[in-house]
């Protein structure tokens, strides 16, 4: 692959330390905590049918450009951030934080506690894909919804990607209709179902590398929905942004080894904090959580460009050889992230650090892809079918380990509807109508 190398230039760190003073929270080196108990499989209702790969198969494959298997006319329509509150709150537009690289590397503590596989859902988890809607309406207050056929995060797609490319993984997702839309909602064990056994730094390096920007303080992550034609079909898919990269770090860094300028005072100050500091990750509060919070970000807000947006991953400098990005890009490609951050570390020290602009790539893997991004189209159309064509317009679709089919299956009784009723009621009307939020 012939990646574009973006680089990345030092900077001083100014505003990093009263960032640690509103996140390094509850302070102290945390012991790593015993590994959480596995959950119990929630309950699953009757079969309905079951869909096998080869049921798949496109022998008709359209030579209309419109139902291409590929991504086109992307754009953004709204992003929120989390807010650190008491109850789950939201503001409105989302800032990413900015991508702002220590000026000489310093040894980070390993990540420490636990972090939840959906934190949406953590932190919201009556109706997980409520904040994307409201922050939409929120954005486009007369947002047409008429002619959206999908509506999913970058997980429930990815996992249906998965199943297609034979990557063994185990998921299930509710699929249901709200009016002429199919939207398709992550389901875990549990909403607080954690990541099992954490290991390494992909959660203090993003802390140290990265500052959320004055309006959006006390941030605990950026989510952003996007709006592509994707084989013929209208999808609206929300994911969550790592960070953006500043004009001011998209240049190559100094030739012939020039170093960068010595850390001021502050600077080493700051380094000082990071190397003894334990990042502890939000634990949702039991109580008030009824009601979504959302405020507006103040002004001056715009929405932040896809085109600045990336993705970051960790590595151990052991595997520096190895393809990460193949392994990663059928996930930035859902989620149409062209930078990615590959950070290489020795025992917590982090010396090699690549900036990629992935455009190219990810057009190329979309051409090499093309076989089986028929066979989601071909699935997401025919899941599409079946909810619009059940009476109660919902089934689950589980997939087991090692499974070579999807269950479809009844929703079982106490599942939440995707949306509350006034919401989804001004989404069946077409046009948004602020008389009928919720």
């Amino acid at each position: 692959m012939s990646t574009h190398w973006r680089g990345s230039s030092s900077q001083n760190g100014r505003g990093r330390a009263h960032y640690l003073r509103s996140n390094v929270r509850r302070g102290g080196l945390a012991r790593r905590p015993s590994p959480a108990p596995e959950l119990p499989d929630p309950p699953s209702g009757d079969i309905l049918s079951h869909i096998k790969r080869e049921d798949l198969v496109d022998s008709h494959p359209s030579t209309d450009d419109s139902k291409s298997p590929k991504i086109t006319d992307c754009t953004l329509l709204a992003s929120y951030n989390w807010l650190d509150r008491k109850g789950p709150t939201i503001t409105v537009p989302g800032l990413p934080p900015a991508w702002t690289p220590l000026p000489e590397p310093i040894k980070l503590q390993p990540d420490a506690g636990q972090y939840y596989r959906d934190q949406n859902a953590a932190r919201y988890p009556k109706h997980p894909l409520q904040p994307a809607v409201e922050a939409i309406f929120k954005t486009h207050p007369t947002f047409d919804t008429t002619d959206i056929d999908i509506v999913a995060c970058a997980s429930t797609l990815g996992n249906l990607l998965c199943f297609i490319r034979k990557v063994d993984k185990k998921f299930r997702m509710i699929v249901e209709t709200v009016g002429t839309t199919v939207f398709f909602i992550r389901r875990e064990n549990s909403p607080t179902q954690t990541i099992p056994d954490v290991r390494g730094y992909g959660h203090t390096f993003p802390e140290s590398y990265t500052i959320w920007g004055p309006a959006v303080q006390g941030s605990e992550s950026h989510q952003r929905a996007l709006r592509y034609n994707f084989s013929g079909m209208t999808c609206v898919v929300r994911f969550e942004g790592d960070g953006y990269l500043p004009e001011s770090h998209s240049i190559t860094p100094p030739a012939n080894g020039e170093k960068p300028n010595k850390p001021s005072p502050q600077t080493q100050t700051l380094i000082s904090l990071l190397s003894g500091s334990t990042i502890t990750p939000y634990e949702p509060e039991t109580s008030d959580t009824s009601l979504l919070g959302i405020q507006t970000t103040p002004a001056p807000t715009t929405l932040t460009p896809q085109s600045d947006i990336f993705d970051l991953k960790t590595r151990s400098f052991y595997k520096k050889d190895t393809d990460i990005l193949s392994e990663e890009i059928a996930r930035l490609w859902v989620s149409q992230i062209p930078n990615f951050i590959l950070a290489f570390h020795e025992y917590g020290k982090f010396t090699d650090i690549r900036v990629m602009d992935i455009r190219d790539e990810m057009q190329q893997w979309e051409v090499e892809e093309e076989q089986s991004l028929r066979q989601l189209g071909s699935l997401l159309r025919m899941l599409s079918r079946s909810a619009l064509g059940r009476p109660d317009g919902r089934f689950e679709i589980v997939h087991e380990e090692g499974g070579e089919e999807l269950q479809l299956r009844e929703v079982v009784e106490g599942v939440e509807r995707v949306l509350p009723a006034k919401l989804q009621e001004r989404w069946v009307n077409g046009y948004g109508d602020d008389s009928l939020s919720g």
